[in-house]
């Protein structure tokens, strides 16, 4: 038996596939992340049903929810532990970097589905880093035999862009004191 909880690109490649549906694991990692930036939260089921495209697939709803429940934890938590879901370092810097475009573009379209505020009402700070992940969304990787740093390069835009939404969460969706902080 399949391990459900394993939460990582691999699994949720392999998990989607067999479900039949046509996703990637970043871009449909990246799409969640956005809603939740957007709205607070989102509801399981409708990113479930955008991945599945009405396929049956108890495993593959096990593992979403999964991934739900651990994007929602990691977003909101104080210990700033979200990552973005991409292939393992092991893997080749093109495909990787591919990965992160399409991590970048899932997160925006779920920003959107999610109901992001009118562009104007942004902070300009916010603006600049949807820009910049719109910018990386589009990227294109030219280089022949990556070499040490661009590994580092690449590392460090994971970096930004990870921050990155962990501040947009906090500007966009803030902690609200409970009462007794209040007092």
């Amino acid at each position: 038996m399949e391990n459900q909880h394993d939460l990582s690109f691999d699994h949720l490649d392999h998990v989607l596939a067999r479900a039949g549906a046509s996703a990637d694991p970043s871009d449909s990692h990246g799409f969640l992340s956005g809603l939740i930036c957007a709205a607070g939260q989102a509801q399981p089921e409708q990113w479930e049903q955008q991945l599945l495209a009405g396929q049956e697939s108890d495993n593959a709803k096990t593992l979403l929810q999964a991934h739900y429940r651990d994007a929602l934890t990691r977003l909101n938590s104080a210990e700033l532990d979200f990552e973005i879901l991409l292939p393992q370092d092991e893997e080749d810097l093109k495909w990787r970097t591919d990965m992160l475009g399409q991590w970048c573009l899932g997160f925006l379209s779920g920003m959107g589905v999610g109901g992001l505020p009118d562009a104007n009402s942004l902070p300009e700070e916010v603006s600049e880093l949807l820009e910049d992940l719109t910018q990386i969304s589009r990227v294109e990787f030219e280089i022949d035999d990556p070499g040490e740093e661009d590994e580092v390069a690449f590392q460090e835009i994971v970096e930004y862009v990870r921050v990155g939404v962990l501040y947009l969460i906090e500007e966009l969706q803030p902690l609200k004191p409970s009462p007794r902080q209040l007092q």
